[in-house]
């Protein structure tokens, strides 16, 4: 699976965590989890099968 996220942080804030490369780091670790998770159910749920296309200008 590859991930490819466009961030524009707003504000003073989400500045600063981009900067300090907090989101990034929380990227990783919910991509982690998620592996985890699909690795555990150890077979496929049946659950739609198809592809997610990114919107159209």
């Amino acid at each position: 699976m590859t991930l490819q996220l466009a961030v524009d942080p707003e504000g003073f804030a989400e500045n600063v965590a981009d900067r300090a490369g907090l989101i990034k780091h929380r990227t990783n670790g919910d991509l982690k989890r998620f592996k985890e998770y699909i690795e555990s159910v150890g077979m496929e749920t049946g659950a739609w099968r198809g592809e997610v296309n990114p919107p159209q200008p």
